[in-house]
């Protein structure tokens, strides 16, 4: 015969068991739980945000490098000697570019080019002191070296417009500085070079030295520098 089936309490020692069981699974879930709060609040770096940390060049947080800076100034001066003012004005630091806005940077130099244009430059130098650097580069016919001051700004290599650069465009409007430029014998034809109609500044006046005066423009000497 089988045994009847047993109503009322466990005996006791079963009961223990159960309890110990129960408290076990339930701090199993509260850790787990715990353990998935803790991942939501609290991501890791690299995933913070939707996004892997920054390490490519130029991201937010990313380290100033060389090679970098090189491929800046290098940019730089090819959107300038190739006559495209807008964008060698985009590359420039936020400072600079609250100096003078794009749309007259470009018509100041629609009103006055260079007199040479599609001259290359080749940088020779760098050298970067925590987030400032100077890059040194001559230009083709110009054997003379020299520094354009660049600075690392909101993850990326900006160039820095000169001193007397500045000040022409704090205490001047373009008509003024195309006037002063076309005075001095510093302009070229408009249309009369492809792409002079929209170059950036004009050539330093010393070599090696430290930032350029008016921008990168260390031209062969039929190319004085204007302002």
């Amino acid at each position: 015969m089988g045994h009847p089936l047993q109503y009322g309490r466990p005996p006791k020692g079963e009961t223990s068991r159960g309890v110990a069981v129960i408290v076990l699974v339930a701090a199993g879930f509260l850790i787990a739980a715990i353990m998935i709060v803790v991942a939501v609040l609290n991501p890791p770096a690299a995933t913070r945000n939707g996004a892997a940390a920054p390490s490519a060049t130029g991201a937010p947080g990313a380290e100033p490098s060389e090679e970098e800076l090189r491929q800046t100034a290098q940019t730089a001066f090819d959107a300038y000697a190739s006559g495209d003012s807008g964008a060698f004005w985009d590359l420039w630091t936020t400072e600079s570019q609250a100096l003078i806005t794009r749309e007259e940077y470009v018509r100041l130099f629609q009103l006055c080019p260079q007199t040479v244009s599609g001259v290359s430059f080749t940088i020779t130098d760098t050298t970067i002191t925590g987030e400032t650097a100077l890059v040194t580069a001559t230009r083709a016919g110009d054997p003379t070296a020299y520094d354009y001051d660049f600075a690392y700004e909101n993850g990326s290599w900006r160039y820095i417009v000169p001193p007397q650069e500045a000040q022409a465009y704090q205490t001047k409007n373009v008509d003024q500085i195309v006037q002063e430029r076309r005075a001095a014998g510093a302009c070229g034809t408009p249309g009369g070079t492809p792409g002079a109609t929209a170059p950036p500044s004009a050539p330093p006046t010393g070599p090696g030295t430290g930032a350029p005066s008016v921008g990168p423009d260390p031209a062969p000497s039929a190319d004085p520098p204007p302002g």
